[in-house]
């Protein structure tokens, strides 16, 4: 969808402290051989902070650098991929009553590494209807903690690290401005992340041991071993589509995008033939960065953003694309243009 008017007001992002994945490797947390194949050099630790209140403090620090107010904000989104510290309980309403108050429709996205950018389209359509004050906060954040999930063995390719985000959207102005977003959805293999087990009449406790993603999906192709390459193929092909629409709507070209905002995942699991149809080379990506806060669930692509705005890596007239894709599966592309070069400093979880 083209977009017009809308803001990127601003946006923040909380990390945890820096995990060297070596020290994983020598506890024997992280295997050796996976970790020299998907490069990670270290992760965002934030264990025994309740997950969303990252997004509460991030939501804050997005507050204090927007030219918005709190009652200007219309709506709250949430989004996240692990469990937010608390069976039954609304984290978007949480957020909410702990930074803006106020009476805006509060709603939870729960499209996991999709979640951030699904809010966004989301959040944008609300706002077209809403008058020229209106604005929305958008918030994510995740702690991949044992015993409920290993950062480390939960699935293979990624590590996964802790943060929260917030951005504040709006129809007045901002440090960028959403030109386009494309987010799609395909679950013709869906089932790869569900494995052959039944469903579970309760969520899974702590002696039940953390998420096995990896193998769930080792599960299902022992029985559909012939689908893998069909499965890699629709991966690729729905995650070209969520850009080259996006990139359309936007009315650009792959050649006029300064840079690429990827999911943070391992080298094993980069896909070459996507990188190689837009020609994304690793200067135009943050690679280095993601290697060294590790996959931070539904933030990526918000957290990466924020990055590179608060270290000045982008430039008024620079063009960004913040590309994504989920389990189920989802696929997603915001193009923004940057408008200003903020003097902010980045933030660690307190």
């Amino acid at each position: 969808m083209r977009w017009n008017g809308i803001h990127v007001n601003a946006c923040a992002a909380v990390l945890g402290r820096r995990e060297e994945t070596r020290t994983a490797v020598a506890e024997g947390r992280y295997d050796e051989a996976e970790a020299a194949a998907d490069g990670f050099l270290s992760i965002s630790v934030a264990e025994g902070t309740p997950p969303v209140e990252l997004a509460v403090q991030a939501a804050d620090l997005a507050m204090s650098r927007a030219t918005v107010t709190a009652p200007q904000i219309d709506l709250v989104v949430h989004s996240s991929c692990n469990h937010q510290g608390l069976d039954h309980f609304a984290p978007a309403s949480y957020v909410q009553g702990r930074t803006v108050g106020g009476r805006a429709a509060a709603v939870e996205v729960k499209q996991y590494s999709n979640g951030g950018l699904a809010a966004l389209e989301i959040a944008a359509a609300y706002l077209t209807a809403r008058s020229e004050d209106s604005a929305a906060l958008l918030t994510t954040s995740d702690v991949f903690a044992l015993p409920r999930f290993d950062r480390y063995g939960s699935d293979k390719g990624v590590v996964f690290g802790d943060g929260g985000t917030g951005l504040v959207l709006s129809r007045r102005g901002g440090v960028a401005r959403l030109l386009s977003t494309a987010v799609i959805s395909d679950g013709t293999y869906g089932a790869v992340y569900l494995g052959n087990a039944p469903f579970e009449e309760e969520a899974a406790g702590a002696e039940d041991g953390p998420v096995d993603l990896r193998g769930r999906r080792d599960a299902y192709l022992e029985e559909n071993g012939e689908l893998l390459l069909k499965i890699v193929q629709s991966l690729t092909e729905r995650q070209q589509e969520s850009v080259t629409v996006a990139l359309a709507d936007a009315g650009l070209t792959a050649a006029d995008i300064d840079r690429w905002v990827l999911t943070n995942v391992g080298r094993t699991l980069d896909d070459v033939d996507f990188r190689a149809t837009f020609g994304i080379e690793d200067d135009r990506t943050l690679w280095e960065w993601g290697r060294r806060v590790g996959h931070i669930g539904a933030a990526d692509q918000i957290a990466g953003l924020t990055h590179l705005l608060e270290t000045g890596a982008v430039r008024p007239g620079d063009r960004v694309a913040l590309c994504g894709i989920g389990m189920g599966f989802t696929y997603a592309c915001a193009v923004v243009e940057i408008l200003d070069q903020p003097e902010w400093t980045p933030a660690e979880a307190s």
